[in-house]
């Protein structure tokens, strides 16, 4: 009886073990996965912009730019007001752009870097006309903020209309390069 027992108890236990090996392994979720509002950006590094009749303007570092950013990243969705626009970096590792209440775009895939680096990669649908790789760095997320920076590369016409917003309106120099590289600090937070 103990003989049987023992052989019994083997039996279970080389089963179990078996059973237990085959369990698939669990997917890790990033912790940068959600639903995002950009909240805040500001110019991290000054640059200057040519404008007719005043030469080389600086723009300063810490100058706010949150509503041009929001226009530029998310002018592919339509929505009344940006605070209701949102970026989703989901699960799956895709990107939509979403506004509350409607269908969210297709606008891509991202990726985890690295604990502090993340890149989007922003299809054609969601920027005109070739879409855009943009890498987020020094990234940290603090509760319900993400904080980080980005070069992003903004086309004459877009700082063109900036610039004529100002009071007085402002024109941008025929001499101004096509892309201006600006290097930004961004806040998101989460919805």
């Amino acid at each position: 009886m103990k003989t049987m027992n023992l052989k019994f108890l083997t039996i279970l236990l080389i089963s179990m073990g078996f059973i237990a090996s085959c369990k698939e392994d669990e997917v890790k979720v990033s912790s940068f996965a959600g639903d995002y509002v950009i909240s805040e950006a500001t110019v991290a590094e000054s640059f200057n912009v040519p404008v007719t009749g005043y030469g080389s303007i600086p723009v300063a570092a810490g100058t706010p730019i949150t509503a041009a950013i929001q226009t530029a990243l998310l002018s592919a969705v339509t929505c009344s007001s940006p605070d209701k626009s949102y970026v989703e970096l989901r699960e799956d590792f895709s990107l939509y752009l979403s506004c509350e209440g409607a269908d969210p775009l297709n606008a891509g895939t991202w990726k985890e870097v690295s604990a502090t680096e993340l890149k989007l990669n922003l299809n054609s649908a969601a920027v005109q006309p070739a879409g855009i790789a943009l890498t987020v760095t020094d990234v940290v997320k603090s509760g319900d903020i993400l904080t980080g920076n980005a070069s992003v590369p903004l086309p004459k016409a877009f700082v063109s209309a900036i610039l004529a917003a100002n009071n007085p309106p402002l024109t941008l120099d025929d001499s101004a390069p096509a892309i201006f590289l600006v290097k930004i600090s961004l806040e998101f937070t989460q919805k």
